[in-house]
């Protein structure tokens, strides 16, 4: 009877851990990550996913910076709202793998 009552609880804890990863990932889901380069005039912002919802160019760097400069400072304020994203994922998902630890500890 115990053995069954370890499994239920464990179930149980894994069940409220399911619940718990839905509402994490649709929090993150909607997340969006920006990154500036060419001191704040170029604006990247990304999805949770990494994938570009807005470039934002100031005027400025577009008079300022040759096409070469131009093109390396939207590519680095990308890349760093691309890594922003990817770090929030793997932040995520070390918080849901500690978690499913600490259940199995449990249990």
């Amino acid at each position: 009877m115990q053995e069954m009552e370890a499994v239920q609880a464990k179930l149980d804890d894994l069940m409220a851990l399911a619940d718990r990863a839905d509402d994490m990932v649709d929090q993150w889901s909607i997340r969006e990550f920006t990154a500036s380069a060419d001191e704040g005039r170029i604006v990247a912002t990304t999805d949770a996913l990494g994938s570009l919802l807005k470039l934002d160019i100031n005027p400025l760097s577009r008079r300022r910076l040759d096409a070469v400069e131009l093109a390396d400072a939207i590519l680095t304020a990308v890349v760093a709202a691309e890594e922003a994203a990817a770090t929030s994922k793997d932040e995520l998902m070390n918080g849901l793998r500690a978690a499913q630890r600490a259940i199995e500890r449990r249990h």
